[in-house]
């Protein structure tokens, strides 16, 4: 008996590392993946993206600022004077939070107490928490020593006891777009890009190999049928599929998390089918490179999970060093991940994050373009 299981686990090792492909997935891929998480899974926020709102411009007020620009868990990318500007680097993802400081705030801390308002893309609750909390922190523990001291010089060139008079701080904070800072407003519209990129490229690839494992693609290539159609064919059906996944998702969001789709959703399914294109592409790609659908299966999952860990969707990209966030560039699923929580969530228009649309456009069609053609390729 255990002669017989030695030739059989015999067999499948010499079967198995036979295939040089496979070899690569089974050695080289891990150690691969385990540099690059080891890099880029990091919960410690660093760098994170700040409007400044100085509507006092004051001394006091340029010293809060200051301590903000001068701490390494935030980075000052906006400097204004205006409201509007610190909404719209909101509404368009390019910061985390806004401090707004208010007029009058150097006179109200003259009187004793002065108040500073922050406000958080609650679209990524767990990050806003987390970075509002932080820079609250900053601000009553050191603002208010640098605002006492040059108060406590005014108090005192006025004859009276600084002791007495020295005026504090009060924080505000606002969430918006999800004002109770809830887990799911973050998480389920993320689940789009998770069912579009495991469902259409699992599919994709899994189908197309199925048919070359039992002969029937042979048979197809003989047919009148043009590569292209047989291109189109095989992914359109996995394109409807991906599409009504997305209206059962926003359905499901509404009714039973009490996340309604702000945005038009025209617009939803517009940037969905854009990153269909990538999805199917990578799934035609995957097939090309697979003789199994086993191995299908593995080489997607391969890509599957680097996907989901350099999108944004658990670890910030701004945490993440300088050559992980240059791949992240061509993951997709970044992109997806930004407009679906722009529509979705904040109420956007495909047309207000269209530099977003357009990075997944180019992705996807050349995505689609070059799976395409190695895929007639190998037809020919």
């Amino acid at each position: 008996m255990l002669r017989v299981l030695g030739r059989v686990m015999k067999k499948e090792f010499i079967q198995t590392f036979r295939d040089k492909r496979m070899l690569m997935v089974i050695l080289v891929v891990p150690l691969i993946q385990t540099v690059l998480f080891g890099f880029a899974i990091n919960l410690d926020l660093t760098a994170q993206p700040v409007t400044m709102v100085d509507l006092d411009r004051t001394l006091e007020s340029r010293n809060i600022a200051r301590l903000i620009i001068e701490n390494d868990g935030f980075n000052v990318v906006s400097f204004t004077w205006n409201e509007n500007d610190a909404e719209n680097d909101i509404l368009l993802g390019r910061t985390a939070l806004a401090v707004v400081i208010p007029s009058g705030f150097s006179k109200d801390l003259a009187l004793g107490s002065g108040e500073i308002q922050i406000v958080m893309d609650g679209s990524d609750s767990n990050t806003a928490l987390r970075a509002g909390q932080q820079i609250a922190q900053i601000l009553n523990h050191n603002a208010a020593e640098r605002v006492r001291v040059t108060a406590r010089e005014r108090i005192q060139a006025m004859g009276r006891s600084a002791d007495t008079l020295l005026p504090r701080i009060e924080i505000q904070s606002r969430a918006w777009f999800n004002p109770r800072m809830r887990s799911a407003v973050f998480f389920v519209p993320a689940v789009l890009g998770m069912v579009l990129i495991v469902i259409t490229m699992l599919l994709t690839s899994m189908g197309l190999t199925r048919e070359k494992e039992i002969g029937t693609l042979e048979q197809i290539m003989v047919t009148p049928l043009r590569p292209w159609q047989l291109i189109v064919g095989k992914t359109l059906p996995f394109a409807i599929m991906g599409l009504v996944d997305v209206l059962l998702i926003v359905m499901l969001a509404a009714v039973v998390f009490d996340i309604p789709t702000m945005g038009p959703l025209w617009g939803l399914l517009g940037v969905s089918t854009v990153f269909l294109m990538a999805t199917l592409g990578l799934g035609l790609f995957i097939s090309t490179v697979s003789a199994t659908q086993q191995q299908a299966m593995m080489n997607a999952f391969f890509i599957i999970l680097p996907a989901v860990m350099l999108s944004g969707f658990v670890y910030p990209i701004e945490n993440m060093p300088q050559w992980v966030q240059w791949l992240t560039v061509l993951n997709p699923l970044r992109y997806y991940m930004t407009l679906v929580r722009g529509i979705m969530v904040k109420g956007a228009a495909p047309w207000e994050l269209w530099e977003t649309g357009l990075h997944l456009a180019v992705l996807g069609v050349a995505v689609i373009t070059a799976a395409s053609l190695r895929f007639k390729k190998r037809l020919g």
